[in-house]
């Protein structure tokens, strides 16, 4: 009988025990906030880059500061990668949120989950030597070049799909930096290039490249975060929230024109 009355008091105090461990977890998990890995980089100034103290910044960041604020649920941590890499690893599972300026075209909403609600603006322009008034569009590249930085990009899709469909009238080719992409275009080498206006202007500053703008633009799209199409719904929706808040209340177009030089804020 003694022996029966051991076993039991055991299990009642296994069963304590365990009880008391489960609610310690369930309170730790309760506080302690989710964490979410962000695809960033760190070098795409003004989104993306280091500053002077080698700290993440740029305008990316900093939408991502004002989420943090208002959303303790969730501990936000960023894994610099290149611009392709970034999506690879989204595909993976290895970062929960892709945050570069993504613009939407259907052959990464095959493999991508974007969010419902755009915040930048990113009208892709064709951007010319200063002097050249002969290229007005895509038709009026014939026999001549485009200089792009990476197949990975919105750019590379919208130019390679448009040459594509009209047999291929003009060549591609790449460059590893910006700079040299803008060097290519005041050589001769190149002939145009794609990207925002606001690119332009910026890589004009740094570069001394001499572009111009041609109107009207060749592809217009806003920009969105891109999520793991198999685990990111729940996720998708919180920050499509949040993003929506921070337009509506005008922090957004504070970021903008903070970061950007104006007011890019999707409508």
């Amino acid at each position: 009988m003694k022996a029966a009355q051991r076993i039991i008091a055991a299990a009642l105090a296994f069963a304590a025990a365990l009880s008391a461990n489960a609610a310690g977890n369930a309170k730790n998990s309760k506080g302690k906030p989710r964490e979410i890995i962000v695809g960033a980089s760190a070098a795409a100034k003004p989104y993306w880059y280091l500053d002077g103290n080698n700290k993440l910044t740029g305008f990316e960041k900093a939408v991502f500061d004002e989420i943090d604020a208002r959303r303790p649920e969730l501990a936000f941590r960023y894994q610099t990668q290149s611009f392709a890499n970034i999506l690879l690893s989204l595909e993976a599972g290895k970062v929960d949120v892709a945050a570069f300026q993504f613009e939407y075209n259907p052959e990464r909403a095959q493999k991508y989950l974007y969010g419902a609600v755009g915040y930048t603006t990113y009208p892709l322009h064709l951007g010319v030597r200063e002097d050249d008034f002969s290229i007005r569009s895509f038709a009026d590249l014939k026999g001549k070049t485009v200089v792009l930085t990476s197949t990975a990009s919105n750019d590379y899709y919208v130019t390679n799909k448009w040459n594509e469909e009209h047999g291929r009238p003009f060549k591609i080719i790449f460059e590893s930096t910006f700079a040299l992409m803008c060097e290519a275009i005041a050589s001769g080498r190149a002939d145009a290039t794609v990207s925002t206006a606001r690119d332009f202007e910026r890589w004009n500053k740094e570069y001394d490249a001499h572009l111009r703008v041609v109107q009207p633009s060749v592809y217009d799209s806003d920009t969105y975060y891109l999520f793991n199409k198999r685990t990111g719904a729940e996720l998708q929706k919180t920050l499509d929230a949040a993003l929506k808040e921070l337009k509506d209340d005008g922090t957004m177009k504070k970021l903008s024109l903070e970061w950007l030089g104006g007011d890019f804020v999707a409508k």
